[in-house]
């Protein structure tokens, strides 16, 4: 029997008005991210997981100061669109909480770049099709 692999895990959060949004754990549970949207169904969620863990080399990070001095960190994919004006402002993924340092933070972001990267590398080793939950 094959030893299981302990990692990263993203799991499925319920919402407001029955939908779904999505939380990546460490292998201890620590919380390495959150999204920031939420899906109206786990297919929907599934197919914006699937997208994120593919273009997750795109991803663009930033840190900065929230209301309570903490620092926390948002990432964003890019902008598909030629369209004038089409920039998106809104994250998709989000610090799942805040940090009293600018370095603990970016260590975070760091953490939770690799949890992505250890989730697609087990999809892909699974066979799944980069279909998601794990």
């Amino acid at each position: 029997m094959a030893a299981e692999r302990r990692g990263p895990r993203l799991l499925i959060v319920p919402a407001a008005d029955r939908c779904v949004g999505w939380a990546l754990r460490a292998a201890n549970g620590r919380p390495l991210g959150v999204g920031v949207r939420t899906y109206r169904s786990e297919d929907e969620l599934s197919d914006a997981v699937r997208e994120l863990i593919i273009e997750r080399a795109a991803l663009r990070c930033s840190t900065a100061q929230a209301e309570g001095r903490q620092w926390v960190w948002s990432a964003y994919l890019p902008v598909r669109s030629t369209r004038p004006g089409a920039a998106s402002t809104v994250p998709v993924a989000r610090s799942a909480r805040g940090y009293l340092r600018r370095d603990q933070c970016q260590a975070g972001v760091e953490g939770f770049l690799s949890g992505l990267q250890w989730v697609g590398q087990e999809l892909r080793r699974s066979g799944r099709d980069g279909r998601w939950p794990l």
